[in-house]
């Protein structure tokens, strides 16, 4: 959002995906589908994984068609929340879970207080949601998104990742706005630690 619905393709060079393992993409820029299909051509091109999150399930189903061509051609890591799993598959549950892994190795679906579920491949993981006293959900889905990137980004098994996701996402429920402060930074760079030292 901001900004970057005003890229163009011309704006999102090649050498820009060097040196990087993932492109991960915010749903919300769809409605830019140049730029979105030039950054996916050349993120596989370079060899990166995809990650999508679907980010509403208006966008969904303004969208649908572009977003299931996009999903099944690059889209390697999916996340979506219950309503917008719904708008995509037309399934709800676990039913929506398993048909969103037919076009991703790896689908996560949120399902806020509930936690989350996490399919990759054959393998279906639940992850509970951290204990948090919601005062707003702006960014919850971005940072569990950025949560579980970071935990694949340093080689931890799906469920640490899904546990790091759940962390971030509990701890800005908390905060009104989507900025969590230096101080509960803090405290979440030294439980992430634990996972990674």
């Amino acid at each position: 959002m901001g900004a970057a619905i005003e890229l163009e393709p011309r704006d999102v060079a090649e050498h820009l995906f060097e040196d990087y393992h993932f492109l991960h993409i915010e749903g919300y820029l769809v409605q830019n589908k140049s730029l979105i299909q030039h950054a996916l051509q050349t993120a596989k091109k370079k060899g990166l994984q995809v990650s999508l999150d679907l980010a509403s399930f208006n966008v969904v189903e303004e969208n649908r068609d572009f977003l299931h061509e996009i999903v099944k051609n690059y889209v390697d890591i999916l996340f979506a929340n219950e309503e917008e799993a719904k708008a995509f598959t037309g399934l709800t549950d676990g039913a929506a879970l398993h048909r969103l892994s037919e076009f991703s190795n790896v689908a996560v679906l949120k399902l806020g207080s509930k936690g989350s579920i996490i399919k990759h491949q054959d393998r279906v993981v639940e992850v509970a949601a951290t204990e948090a006293v919601s005062r707003d959900t702006t960014g919850a889905g971005d940072l569990y998104a950025s949560g579980f990137l970071f935990g694949l980004i340093h080689g931890l098994p799906i469920e640490q990742c899904g546990e790091i996701a759940s962390l971030l996402a509990g701890r800005v429920i908390e905060v009104i706005g989507p900025k969590i402060d230096d101080q509960a930074w803090k405290d979440i760079n030294q439980q992430v630690m634990k996972y990674v030292n």
